[in-house]
């Protein structure tokens, strides 16, 4: 992921000046990975995948628009054994996260302002058990956010809260157009709630050569029709990056993401499917590999 720390320390310099700041990071890594109750992959892997970030900041006096591009994704290539039918590649993560937030300052490091925020996924997700049955695919489903809120803002963190969100929902796909999956009802292709957000960042360099990324997400659903916890969706995600050369490093990520609504099938105790029967699961993913990157800022500052 990106440093974002020099970032924000060349927009500082730049208040008054209206400046723009462009930077990325783009990362190839051989990694393994382990993954539970997850969406879009569960078996671990040894496999090639990509971690892109990109970054467009903008300050000038009391205005600060910041947008954010982050893509992970993985493959693997199974080698069936003689005698079996051959596998196709299989996607091991998938990730596409945009976000742009602009504020007015207030006071010191406060500003108010809007989020808008898109989660989704590039490809289709896969049973793992079953490669014919899909289980996830672009916008499908799909969280798109809009916020009203106020921030507060230092070089290493950020803490964002809204009060007043509109979050929605999509399942685009024809497949799961006739059924209900991830909260949206059958014969439905999005739906809408209204809740609080908040987001809370973090990205600084811990040591001239370690890199921690990390941000938690919270959404709660006004409109849910669930009781205690189940109308909160969280997302928690940490990277850490350790240099060994300027283009070489082992780069460790994790995420945690709970939500009630997407749900997964119940097994009796022979292994076979519980027709009817759905459960939620806190769904973890783990990468871990070393990465051939490239980073670039423009302009370079401080």
């Amino acid at each position: 992921m990106v440093d974002k720390t020099d970032a924000v320390a060349v927009a500082a310099d730049s208040v008054g000046k209206g400046q723009w700041i462009f930077e990325g990071r783009f990362q190839l890594a051989l990694n393994q990975a382990y993954s539970s109750n997850w969406i879009g992959s569960s078996d671990p892997f040894i496999g090639l995948s990509t971690l892109d970030n990109l970054s467009l900041f903008y300050r000038k006096d009391k205005i600060s628009w910041d947008n954010t591009l982050d893509i992970d994704f993985g493959m693997r290539q199974v080698f069936a054994a003689k005698g079996t039918p051959s596998r196709k590649p299989e996607k091991t993560s998938d990730k596409l996260d945009f976000s742009s937030q602009i504020g007015f300052r207030m006071k010191n490091d406060w500003y108010y302002g809007a989020l808008l925020q898109l989660n989704t996924q590039m490809m289709a997700g896969r049973d793992p058990a079953n490669d014919s049955i899909k289980t996830s695919s672009f916008m499908t489903p799909g969280y798109l956010t809009l916020s009203l809120g106020i921030s507060y803002k230092r070089p290493k963190w950020s803490w964002y809260i809204s009060p007043a969100a509109a979050k929605l929902t999509t399942k685009t796909d024809p497949i799961f157009y006739p059924q209900e999956a991830f909260g949206v009802d059958s014969n439905k292709k999005a739906n809408l709630s209204i809740g609080a957000f908040t987001r809370i960042s973090f990205a600084a360099d811990l040591h001239p050569k370690i890199n921690l990324n990390t941000k938690l997400e919270l959404f709660y659903d006004y409109m849910g029709e669930y009781t205690q916890m189940r109308n909160m969706t969280a997302n928690f995600e940490m990277t850490w990056r350790f240099s060994i050369t300027d283009w070489l490093s082992i780069t460790l990520r994790t995420a945690l993401l709970y939500d009630y609504n997407i749900r997964f099938p119940v097994y009796d105790s022979n292994g076979a499917v519980i027709a009817g029967k759905t459960t939620d699961h806190l769904q973890f993913q783990e990468t871990f590999g070393l990465t051939l990157g490239y980073k670039f800022k423009v302009p370079k500052g401080k």
